[in-house]
């Protein structure tokens, strides 16, 4: 706000609540990673930001995690990461396969729960490992097609 040279309540005056603040934080952070790349980038490429945001992020994600119940942190960015997973199936040609489409509903949550984990792990896995597995179960999953 200081960098913006707003007041904060002037900024506060554009959310309901600091629950509407929040999904619009995750929300952003994932179209920035996510949808404003989709033309631009591979989805093998798109998959090692979105982790690395979460990672870089750590101690905000962790914190809206444990701290509240109002706002579906893991189904926010699961819905993003949905899209991602509905993108390679359009470019697949795969839209219209119900299999493929179950695929993407189960996955996306899956993934999302995978990068989110990591963060109370005493050891947690660098973003670059875990993206690398979910790039190879994807290929896996679809090398038949």
């Amino acid at each position: 706000m200081k960098k913006g040279n707003i007041r904060r309540q002037t900024f506060y005056d554009n959310f309901k609540d600091k629950y509407d603040l929040l999904e619009w934080t995750i929300r952003s952070m994932m179209e920035d990673d996510i949808i404003s790349n989709l033309d631009y980038l591979s989805w093998e490429e798109i998959i090692p930001l979105v982790f690395y945001d979460i990672e870089i992020n750590a101690r905000f994600f962790r914190s809206v995690i444990a701290d509240q119940t109002e706002v579906d942190v893991v189904k926010e960015i699961s819905l993003y990461m949905t899209t991602l997973l509905l993108h390679i199936l359009e470019t697949k040609g795969l839209v219209k396969n119900d299999q493929a489409r179950d695929f993407v509903e189960t996955y996306s949550l899956g993934m999302t729960y995978t990068m989110t984990n990591n963060l109370y792990k005493p050891h947690p896995k660098e973003y670059d490992e875990l993206s690398k597995k979910v790039v190879n179960a994807i290929y896996f999953t679809f090398k038949y097609y």
